[in-house]
């Protein structure tokens, strides 16, 4: 078995096609009760990348010195089929910039770059 190298936020779809490997972690599977503040350092402690829609990741990203790497979905309400969609266009150039930076907002006309 493959280390996790996501953990995925319980507010991405569960039973969707990209994340069906072990490279992907859930939250819905450890805990749902789990703190911002628990897969933040769950992440950080495992070395995951955390995959959310949550915008309190993205703020705490923003001004935290210790921080695991976050994939920021900006993406508003969005069909599954559009999210596959999604996916398959700008997946390699998620993975791509997370090489050298730590924060990415992924927003449906852009990939943004932040730290």
């Amino acid at each position: 078995m493959t280390k996790p190298a996501f953990l995925v936020d319980a507010n991405l779809p569960r039973n969707f096609t990209f994340f069906r490997s072990e490279d992907f972690l859930f939250v819905a599977d450890i805990d749902l009760r789990m703190s911002d503040t628990d897969i933040w350092k769950l992440a950080l402690s495992k070395e995951l990348v955390i995959l959310t829609r949550d915008s309190d990741f993205y703020s705490r990203a923003l001004v935290a010195e210790t921080k695991p790497k976050v994939i920021y979905f900006k993406l508003g309400n969005i069909l599954l089929a559009d999210l596959n969609k999604y996916f398959k266009k700008n997946w390699t150039i998620i993975l791509h910039a997370l090489n050298d930076h730590f924060l990415i907002v992924a927003n449906k006309e852009s990939i943004d770059i932040l730290i």
